[in-house]
């Protein structure tokens, strides 16, 4: 397994008053696709050892240098925080897959979708071979792994979720875990229906192939944190009821499952959603590790 870093560049950050300064490290790992290479930067404290993992996923047109400041935060907790270029994102931007103008985050067209969940599809595949490579690393605890991500980060964290028993801890902010409620804007029922035939093959294979909906039973014992606002378009109803169902699966640990609303928000991820989330990987990587 491969596992490149390439011109360390270390940063300290001072500026925040953290009790002990931050190192960034700027990392080149192998992905899914040994030809494509997955750039990425890692937060840890300086000379820390046994630190559980955190892999950071950005969303749909972003890139692994958002949300610096918040990652150093939960660096300074003790943990190793690893923010990647998703596929088709960043680093690994290919030209005209974003055309100039036009705005694919509203989904809806075979494009956008393929675009969207393509992108979910490969990044996924490749953090499950970054937690093969993190194993070499002598300062990690692989046996405690979260992923947190924001909006298609967040739903790419829903398949990993359902598909990477090595992962224990999930935080999703603003994304969604009915992905043809997502990729359509339309809830269950004829007009989704309609919408969804019209798509091209290709595209409704792909959708169906990462749906967190139909495998959610394979998700417990994983810490899940949910959050999202009543007023993004992300239907927050089919949210609500993703988190009812799962309950059952919970009744042994109730507190491993948790959804933040906030009633006031569109798509954006508030300042209580970053604390609560940091929080959830702080309860269940580090002073309760459920791994445990």
């Amino acid at each position: 397994m491969r596992w490149t870093l390439v011109l360390c560049a270390i940063t300290f950050f001072p500026a925040l008053g953290l009790a002990q300064e931050i190192e960034r490290d700027k990392l080149t790992l192998a992905g899914w696709d040994p030809d494509e290479p997955v750039p990425a930067y890692a937060y840890h404290k300086k000379a820390t050892k046994n630190m559980p993992v955190v892999i950071f996923l950005h969303g749909m047109g972003g890139s692994k240098e958002q949300s610096a400041a918040r990652l150093q935060e939960l660096a300074r907790q003790g943990i190793f925080v690893l923010a990647i270029d998703a596929h088709l994102h960043g680093e690994r931007k290919v030209p005209g897959i974003f055309p100039q103008g036009k705005n694919l985050s509203s989904l809806g067209t075979d494009y956008a979708i393929w675009v969207h969940q393509t992108s979910i599809s490969h990044t996924a595949r490749d953090v499950s071979k970054i937690i093969d490579a993190l194993s070499a690393r002598g300062d990690l605890d692989t046996s405690r792994i979260g992923v947190g991500g924001i909006s298609m980060g967040s739903s790419t964290c829903m398949v990993l979720a359902w598909k990477e028993p090595r992962i224990s801890v999930v935080v999703g902010l603003i994304g969604a875990v009915d992905f043809w409620s997502d990729v359509t804007k339309t809830p269950s029922g004829k007009e989704q229906y309609a919408k969804r035939v019209a798509l091209a093959p290709r595209v409704r294979q792909l959708v169906n192939s990462l749906d967190p909906l139909p495998h959610k039973k394979a998700i417990a014992p994983k810490a899940l944190f949910l959050a999202n606002g009543a007023k993004d378009a992300i239907d927050i109803e089919s949210i609500k009821s993703f988190v009812k169902d799962l309950r059952p699966s919970y009744e042994a640990f109730p507190d491993r499952l948790h959804l933040l609303e906030e009633p006031k928000t569109g798509h954006t991820v508030t300042d209580r959603m970053w604390e609560e989330g940091t929080q959830w990987f702080v309860r269940h990587l580090l002073r309760k590790s459920i791994r445990e």
